[in-house]
């Protein structure tokens, strides 16, 4: 056990770990968006949730990334505010999922595609689309709530440690 405790804290860190990146929105960068630690237990073994402000409304939005279902694809499930007073994460197969599901396609600095969602501790994607955004925060929402965003690609901006 020795050893292999010795070879993980040897081993390299990521240039940015998935907590510290921060991301805008490429089209409109007062979009944006970050990765937190959350015990999101096993049914999300994550770790993470990542919190979507839109600064042009103030709100903000929060999502718990998850691999699978049954296009094999990865995804991000609303969830209600992480920063509440007794927040758990969703039932997987119930909700409660404010504005619903949506896709998650994650790629590296040259743009190739993660086949994966970010997990706690690991790299962060140096870019990711979420292809419809767009749809969850304006006809999942009730109408005097509705944010639009016109594109849905993010790019990696900073690393808060200054990886």
């Amino acid at each position: 056990m020795l050893p292999l405790l010795a070879a993980l804290a040897s081993a390299p860190r990521p240039a940015c770990p998935v907590e510290d990146a921060r991301y805008a929105l490429r089209t409109q960068p007062s979009v944006t968006a970050g990765f937190q630690d959350a015990e999101t237990g096993r049914e999300w073994p994550g770790g993470l949730v990542m919190r979507l402000h839109i600064g042009a409304s103030g709100r903000t939005y929060w999502w718990v990334p998850w691999n699978g279902g049954s296009s094999g694809g990865e995804h991000l499930a609303s969830t209600t505010d992480v920063t509440a007073p007794g927040w758990h994460p969703p039932d997987p197969d119930d909700g409660p999922r404010p504005v619903g599901d949506v896709e998650f396609i994650a790629m590296d600095e040259n743009y190739n595609l993660w086949n994966h969602v970010p997990v706690r501790g690991g790299p962060a994607p140096a870019h990711f689309l979420i292809p419809n955004l767009r749809d969850a925060l304006w006809y999942r929402t009730p109408g005097d709530a509705r944010d639009g965003t016109a594109r849905q690609f993010f790019d990696l901006v900073r690393c808060r440690h200054g990886r």
